[in-house]
């Protein structure tokens, strides 16, 4: 009876061991992804849809005229909404985590419809990263 048992709790060790017991190696578990980000551009880097952004927001200089004319600038970049004119704060930190060179020139400013899905003139507020040094600045000739 004891050799039965024996031979049971072996045989039950090696099934559960499997490939690591004869000298094999166990395959790595899949990794698994929190979000659905490659191939999107980061906060700060330059955009032309809301598609390419991973965060669904690209803002335009064309969103924020008079504040920037499109005239004289060309500028983009993958951005976030904010608060409101007095949430420069957060802007600021969000240019600091993406390692801005100058963090403390982010601010929050109004912009016009700067959703490509969102068909209606209203205003939002998003973070300007332009004067922080992130985005893409184009001089117009």
């Amino acid at each position: 009876m004891r050799n039965i048992l024996a031979a049971s709790v072996s045989l039950f060790s090696l099934s559960l061991l499997g490939p690591v017991a004869c000298g094999g190696t166990v395959a790595e578990p899949p990794q698994v992804l929190s979000e659905q980000t490659q191939g999107l551009n980061a906060v700060g880097t330059g955009c032309s849809s809301d598609a390419q952004c991973s965060t669904g927001l690209c803002w335009t200089e064309a969103d924020s005229y008079p504040l920037y004319n499109p005239q004289w600038i060309r500028a983009d970049s993958c951005t976030e909404e904010c608060g409101g004119p007095d949430d420069n704060a957060y802007c600021q930190q969000l240019a600091a985590e993406f390692n801005a060179p100058r963090p403390s020139a982010a601010r929050c400013i109004a912009a016009r419809g700067v959703y490509d899905n969102y068909p209606y003139d209203d205003i939002f507020y998003v973070c300007d990263l332009i004067p922080a040094g992130l985005g893409k600045v184009h001089w117009a000739e």
